[in-house]
This record gives structure tokens, sequence and C-alpha cells, in this order.
């Protein structure tokens, strides 16, 4: 037990804002400090976070799709590629409700997330079926115009759509996430954001992002264990959100 304590100190040591953002996943800090909107709470809590719709994400995840699909000004679409049984879709739907945005599209093949195939040894998986269902749990089927195909093969038939959130979440590898950059990032809007997921999870994702400075919004942060790209000023309550790490 001592050597294993041991082993984590000298973890935190190497990276001290690594480890002061596990202690605030932890802690929910944005959510006793307040910084989460009352209507992201409630549903958090009927919904969100009760463990009807399987996924990985931290409650700040969620909260801050919830407020990018809110927040970030302008006309444009919502798209998601990658949504496995439709937890970040149900944050971001409800984000772009509240808002008064346009829809929420969404993009995955639904044979496997590569973390869900990696924790069951699997080489294949099916989750379509759980992902409209939830979406008709949710209340928001009627809202998200889901692709059933690769994000790959949407890009040629993309219908021109300005993209206001661009959240990047398909497959996990170099080649994925290069592509997926490449295809829909020149379809932003003027104040239009990427979030990248797993940024710091996947070597490959990091190394993608890294190689597409020059194709990404100006500023780029750290968002939990992702990277937010963004052309200029974020709305306020993003900003304050992402003062706090996490993950």
């Amino acid at each position: 037990m001592l050597d294993g304590m041991a082993d984590r100190l000298a973890r935190a040591a190497r990276n001290p804002r690594r480890a002061g953002g596990a202690v605030f996943t932890r802690l929910q800090a944005q959510r006793w400090l307040g910084l989460e909107p009352p209507e992201f709470k409630a549903l958090a809590r009927d919904l969100l976070c009760t463990g009807q719709i399987e996924g990985w994400r931290y409650r700040q995840d969620l909260c801050l799709l919830y407020l990018l699909a809110r927040e970030i000004p302008g006309p444009g679409v919502t798209l998601e590629i990658g949504s496995f049984k439709g937890l970040a879709t149900t944050a971001l739907a409800y984000g772009v409700r509240h808002g008064g945005h346009e829809r929420v599209h969404t993009v995955d093949p639904h044979t496997g997330d590569r973390q869900d195939l990696e924790a069951h040894g699997a080489a294949v998986g099916s989750s379509e079926a759980a992902f409209r269902r939830n979406l008709e749990t949710a209340g928001i089927a009627a809202e998200v115009t889901a692709y059933v195909m690769k994000s790959d093969e949407l890009a040629p038939d993309w219908p021109g759509l300005p993209i206001r959130v661009l959240f990047v979440d398909g497959w996990h590898g170099y080649d994925a996430v290069t592509a997926d950059l490449a295809n829909f990032v020149p379809h932003l809007t003027p104040d239009g954001v990427v979030l990248i997921d797993d940024y710091l999870n996947y070597d490959e994702v990091k190394a993608a992002v890294d190689d597409a400075t020059g194709l990404l919004p100006t500023h780029v942060v750290r968002a939990g264990r992702m990277r937010l790209a963004y052309p200029g000023r974020l709305p306020e309550p993003v900003q304050r959100f992402l003062r706090i790490p996490w993950g």
C-alpha cells in the first residue's frame, strides 16, 4: 500500500496540474461553486448523471458540452462525430434547445466505441438500438439528425451547413482524427468552436490535433482531457467554467 501511495505521489509531483485536475474532478468543484446553470443541474439530476445512458463522461465534460451548445453565438448547427449511446448527444441537444439554436447533427457507424471495445475485448459491437432508445427517453429524438455511417462517408455529402459547435469524438486514431478535422473544420462559422475528446488519453489523438494547428481556430485551451479550439473570446459562462481544471 505504501509503495502504491509513493508511486501516486511521484506521478503527482511530475504533473501537478493533472493531479490537481483529478482532485477537482472528484470534488466536482464547478458544481459546488455555482458554475453549472440550474437547467444543467436539473438535467444532470434527472437524466445525465443517473446511469440511464451509458457513456464515458465526467459530469464536467457534460456541462461543458451543454454550455458550448447553449452559449456559442451565431447561426449554425452542432455536429457531433461519434455518438455511441447518446450521452453527450443529450447534453448537446439540451444546450441547443435552451439556447434557441439550430439542431444537432451526429454521425456514427455504431459498430463500436474504441474504449468500449477495448474494455470488453471485442472487435465490433452495435450501439445503434441503445442510441435511438436513449434519444427517445431523453425527449430529443425529433431534434437530432443522426447519420449511421462513418464520418468520412458523410463528409462528401455534408449539405454545406455552417457548423457552430464541432465535437470530435469519433475513432481515436491519428488518421481518423486528422480526417475529421480536415473534413469539417472548414465548415465552422466565424464564432465556431471545436472540442476534441481524449487529447490526453490517446497519443494518436494528441499527435493529430498538434499537427492540425494551422487548421484549427487560433486559441487552444485544455478542457479536462479534451482540447477546445476557438477563434476569439469565449462566452463568459464558458470562460468561468474552464478556469477550474478537471480530468
